[in-house]
């Protein structure tokens, strides 16, 4: 997690998994004409809140970076989404940012067309030291870092601009929120903003009381090759905005660890009062399954299909399951609700 002086410290949990397939990617560092040093302060970030003292120290395990002044041009250097969701949840745009939040469908286009240079990110890309340095920033942000973030990685980005790194699932999405902003001298926006999707969530669970204690499984399937996979285990952010909603898992998914295959033999436990299938490609060998029709949820009726995007391989409400965010879960919130009521009526 990120160590901020003299602002204060943050922690917490959150998983961002990246199991979809793309929908589809640029050419690394696919610029817009370069504007460096053109933008004015005010045109990426709002006006500052006076309440974080710069030089502010960013301690990493690799090292410590100082933030001489508050930072204008940020980059976010990992292929997840939350950390540019919550730069602009904050009324901030980023100068370079991955090319994953085109799956983001809760993103407006205004909000994202200004960004300078999307780059090509996926979980296995190299680190694009050179088109980060080429858009100028003033802060690298990587609160999501990747599992291959190391010491060569730190040292890379840290030679072009002070580092704000936080290691994969060591956040909540509330806290990756309040820890940006603290940096960037907008940590009363943060928490507003927080609280705002925090009211989302209550003012939905409590629209649907008819969720309290049921049960509820999300499978995503695949085609025959790749599998269907228990995508709601124990500690996983669906699993957690089930809970949100008031759904419990099913007994039998209790000790489901994650990744898990749906075998012949394991159909039987995706069972449950709400059972959430979203596809991917060719999911007929899974969807036309006798064993899957066989099974309560679905015979009588309390299964709900989210198919991929028409023409794509990507399934966005999948993927956002696994990008939450302050940006995201109003709009996740929102369908899971309206599916689950689907599935219960």
């Amino acid at each position: 997690m990120p160590t901020l002086k003299p602002a204060a410290l943050i922690s917490g949990a959150v998983a961002a998994l990246l199991v979809l397939s793309g929908c589809s990617s640029t050419p690394e560092g696919d610029a817009k004409p370069d504007t460096a040093g053109e933008s004015s302060t005010s045109a990426l970030l709002p006006e500052a809140e006076g309440k974080t003292d710069y030089p502010l120290t960013l301690e990493t395990p690799f090292g410590d970076t100082t933030l001489d002044e508050r930072p204008d041009r940020i980059a976010i250097v990992t292929s997840a989404t939350p950390d540019t969701d919550a730069l602009l949840a904050l009324g901030g745009t980023p100068v370079f940012a991955p090319s994953t939040i085109e799956r983001n469908s809760w993103l407006d286009a205004s909000l994202t067309d200004p960004i300078e240079t999307i780059w090509d990110a996926s979980p296995d890309v190299e680190l694009p030291a050179e088109a980060v340095a080429a858009s100028k920033p003033d802060l690298i942000v990587t609160l999501q870092a990747l599992d291959t973030f190391d010491q060569k990685a730190f040292d890379q980005l840290s030679a072009i601009a002070p580092v704000l790194y936080a290691e994969v699932d060591s956040l909540s999405w509330q806290d990756l929120t309040q820890t940006l902003g603290d940096t960037i001298d907008l940590g009363d926006r943060a928490a507003e903003a927080v609280a705002d999707t925090e009211s989302v969530i209550e003012r939905t669970r409590e629209a649907h009381p008819e969720f309290e204690g049921k049960t509820a499984t999300h499978v995503i399937a695949h085609s025959e090759k790749a599998g269907a996979f228990y995508a709601s285990t124990p500690g996983s952010n669906t699993e957690q905005l089930f809970n949100e909603l008031g759904f419990v898992l099913p007994e039998a998914a209790q000790s489901v660890a994650p990744g898990t295959k749906i075998s012949d033999e394991l159909m039987g436990m995706i069972d449950a009062d709400f059972l959430l299938i979203s596809t991917i490609t060719e999911p007929e060998f899974f969807l036309d399954s006798p064993l899957l029709q066989s099974v309560p949820a679905v015979a009588e009726g309390r299964a709900v299909i989210d198919p991929a995007e028409e023409g794509t391989t990507t399934n966005n409400f999948a993927w956002g399951l696994n990008q939450q965010s302050v940006l995201s879960i109003p709009w996740l919130i929102e369908r899971l609700a309206e599916m689950g009521s689907e599935a219960l009526s």
